[in-house]
C-alpha cells in the first residue's frame, strides 16, 4: 500500500492513554497500522492485552503499560517506560450520571480529575521533550459538548453528567492555551471533538434504560445528524492519524469536530 509522506507516521512513537477498548484502542491500532511505534496506557489489564495483540499485527513496536494517569506514581512510571514520545493522544476520560444539584462532588473531583487534570498533567511531562526536539503533536480527545450544553431530548434533568461538560470545556481551554507557547517549538496541539458516538463495546451489556437512550440517539441521528447516523470508534482513526501526521504541520489550537455534520446545522 502506497501512503502519501505526508499521512505517514513512520518513526514517530506515540503515546495513547485510554487505549484498552473503544476510541483509544481504535487509534492505538490505526497508529500501529500507520508505521509508528505505540506505547499504549489503560487501567485494565485484560482489555489492554486485547489492543495490543492487535496493534502488534502490524509488526512495529507495541509497549502496553498498565497505569491510571490520575496518579502521579503512575504518571512518572509511565513516562520512564515510554521514553521520548513524538505524539501523545490524551484519549483516558469517562462520565457519571446524575442530576448536577445532587451529584456528589467526590464524583466530580474524579471526573474532572481524569477527564482535565491527567491531560494537562501528561502535557506537562511530555511536552517539554517535544520541544526540545523540535517536533511534536498533542491531541486532547474532546467532544463537540465541550463548546455546546447539553441535548434535552438526550439528557434529561435526571440524567446528565455535569462535570463531563464542565470538563471538555476545560479541555478546548489547555489546547488553546498551550497552542501558543508549543507553535514556536515546532509542536502543535488540538483537540478532535466525537459528535454523538455509540462504539462497539459500548453496545454490549446495556440495561433497559441504556437502550432507552440509545434509541433516542439512534432517533436523533436520523432527523438531526447530516450523515444520518451515529458515530462508531472507526469514523476517528483517519483524523487521529492526520492530527499526529506531518500533514497537520500549519494546524494548531483548532478543534476538530467529526459529528457527521450535527454542528454544521
Amino acid at each position: 500500500m502506497i501512503v502519501h509522506p505526508s499521512l505517514s507516521l513512520q518513526g514517530r512513537r506515540a503515546l495513547v492513554t485510554g487505549a484498552g477498548r473503544g476510541l483509544g484502542r481504535a487509534i492505538a491500532v490505526g497508529y500501529a497500522q500507520a508505521g509508528a511505534s505505540v506505547v499504549m496506557c489503560a487501567r485494565r489489564e485484560g482489555l489492554l492485552k486485547e489492543t495490543a495483540a492487535q496493534a502488534r499485527t502490524f509488526g512495529g513496536e507495541v509497549v502496553p503499560i498498565v497505569a491510571d494517569v490520575t496518579e502521579e506514581a503512575d504518571v512518572q512510571r509511565l513516562a520512564e517506560a515510554a521514553g521520548p514520545v513524538d505524539i501523545l493522544v490524551n484519549n483516558a476520560g469517562t462520565y457519571r450520571s446524575g442530576d448536577w444539584q445532587t451529584v456528589p462532588l467526590s464524583d466530580w473531583d474524579e471526573i474532572i480529575r481524569l477527564n482535565l487534570y491527567a491531560p494537562f498533567r501528561l502535557c506537562q511531562v511530555f511536552a517539554p521533550g517535544m520541544v526540545e526536539r523540535r517536533w511534536g503533536r498533542i491531541i486532547n480527545v474532546a467532544s463537540v459538548y465541550g463548546s455546546m450544553g447539553p441535548k434535552w431530548q438526550l439528557y434529561p434533568e435526571s440524567w446528565g453528567p455535569s462535570s463531563y461538560f464542565a470538563s471538555k470545556h476545560g479541555i478546548h481551554g489547555i489546547t488553546h492555551y498551550l497552542s501558543s507557547r508549543l507553535a514556536p517549538h515546532g509542536v502543535t496541539i488540538n483537540s478532535l471533538s466525537p459528535g454523538p458516538i455509540m462504539t462497539s463495546d459500548q453496545r454490549v451489556g446495556l440495561d433497559a434504560a441504556g437502550e432507552e437512550r440509545l434509541r433516542k440517539a439512534e432517533g436523533l441521528a436520523r432527523s438531526e445528524i447530516q450523515m444520518a447516523r451515529l458515530g462508531d470508534e472507526d469514523d476517528y482513526v483517519g483524523p487521529a492519524i492526520f492530527l499526529a501526521s506531518p500533514g497537520s504541520r500549519y494546524i494548531t489550537g483548532q478543534d476538530l469536530k467529526v459529528d457527521g455534520g450535527w454542528s454544521a446545522w
